[in-house]
């Protein structure tokens, strides 16, 4: 049984302070870039392009600067009041708003170019769903990147308490996190029709770009 919607939001109001600050050291920045320029390089800009569980909004924004027509959304809305500071301090025109990604996303049919869900599949009750949205929402030949945490042991000693409750427990609290490997996500992805353009492995994560 997943840990219930009212435990994530919980989590991610409280830990908003802690993950602004982390998006702002620079091993994060330069991953930050990293994917938004993976998106890039398979989306034409201006998108649009919707990041699914924002955070405080380091994709969304990265992807603006980018020339993209960016929309993020957050079931917290402490990480989207972050996110929407962020963007009124750096002066960058992106768009966050409150939304549970667990329901349907506030997107018509095929009004996307691309999507970001990085780390938030874990939580979801019903991934399958989720995913079956997002093609739902893509315009064919769109291109969707979403990353899932793999289980291979992240640190204990995390400032984060997201990842702490990862590394230690969840052997004895089921649904706190699912994890996902090389075979899982990549065949999650299939399953709702999209067809995989590469699935990569990185230190506790695995990432797969789809074209819809």
């Amino acid at each position: 049984m997943p840990a219930p919607h009212w435990f994530f939001r919980f989590i991610y109001d409280r830990e908003s302070a802690a993950w602004e600050r982390q998006r702002d050291d620079p091993k994060h920045r330069e991953l930050v870039e990293r994917t938004a320029d993976e998106l890039a390089n398979v989306v034409a800009a201006p998108g649009p392009v919707a990041d699914l569980g924002c955070g405080p909004g380091a994709h969304a924004l990265a992807l603006a600067r980018r020339g993209y027509d960016v929309v993020g959304v957050d079931g917290s809305p402490r990480m989207v009041e972050v996110a929407r500071t962020r963007a009124a301090r750096d002066k960058v025109a992106a768009t966050f708003e409150v939304h549970d990604v667990s329901a349907p996303l506030p997107f018509a049919d095929a009004s996307l170019g691309g999507v970001l869900a990085i780390l938030v599949l874990q939580h979801l009750a019903r991934p399958a769903v989720f995913i079956a949205e997002i093609r739902r929402c893509l315009r064919p030949g769109g291109h969707l990147l979403i990353t899932a945490p793999a289980r291979d042991g992240a640190p204990r000693t995390s400032p984060n308490l997201y990842w702490r409750l990862r590394a230690a427990c969840y052997h004895r609290v089921p649904g706190v996190v699912r994890f996902y490997d090389t075979g899982s996500l990549p065949r999650l992805v299939e399953d709702q029709g999209l067809s995989v353009v590469e699935c990569t492995r990185q230190p506790g994560r695995v990432s797969v770009l789809a074209r819809s």
